[in-house]
């Protein structure tokens, strides 16, 4: 066998560990939280800048949580005090590559309102009108970390009427096992080709 074949064989074996499956690092559905209003810690996240959110279910204003959403989610406009919410991770992300995904959807009361949510490199404006509960479903959208920071979800409106946030997922794409495995076969294989070549 030639290098230029065994070359071959290689990419071809590293090419079979494209695929890739998730370590979810942070999962949070909000459904463990009592429904309360002015609320400044919501399970993994907590407001910052003064600004408070509605944990929203139940009998607190469970109608709101319509599908594709389920149990409690976030208003993330509070009802007091300063109600324009920012929500902050309570984690701070290492610098790396990410999976985010998350679902935002109109506030079901026949107003339009916006939301920025901000991780690393990914910073995008969701502005959706009250029956929108499509347009902000995002899933494993790929995010890139130079440096350690948080999530953040923030109210672009004023007043205590602001868009719906459920199902926030951060994960990493680590190598399948069996990829792996594949990889060091193969890998190993090419070694034993090389050295027989050399004995022969």
């Amino acid at each position: 066998m030639n290098h230029r074949i065994l070359g071959l064989v290689a990419v071809g074996l590293m090419g079979t560990c494209s695929s890739a499956m998730s370590a979810v690092i942070l999962s949070e559905n909000f459904d463990e939280l009592t429904p309360q209003l002015t609320a400044t810690s919501v399970g993994a996240f907590s407001t910052i800048g003064g600004t408070n959110v509605d944990i929203v279910g139940g009998g607190v204003f469970g109608y709101l949580c319509v599908a594709p959403e389920s149990g409690n989610c976030i208003d993330m406009n509070g009802s007091g005090g300063n109600p324009q919410g920012q929500l902050q991770s309570n984690t701070s992300f290492a610098a790396g590559s990410y999976l985010l995904s998350f679902d935002l959807i109109g506030d079901q009361r026949g107003s339009t309102a916006s939301v920025t949510v901000t991780f690393g490199n990914y910073d995008q404006v969701f502005t959706l009108p009250s029956g929108d509960n499509t347009d902000g479903i995002i899933v494993n959208q790929a995010v890139t970390l130079t440096t350690p920071g948080y999530l953040t979800f923030a109210s672009d409106v004023g007043g205590n009427v602001g868009l719906l946030l459920d199902d926030v997922v951060v994960s990493t794409s680590v190598p399948e096992p069996a990829s792996l495995g594949l990889l060091g076969l193969g890998l190993a294989g090419v070694g034993l080709a090389r050295r027989r070549r050399k004995y022969n």
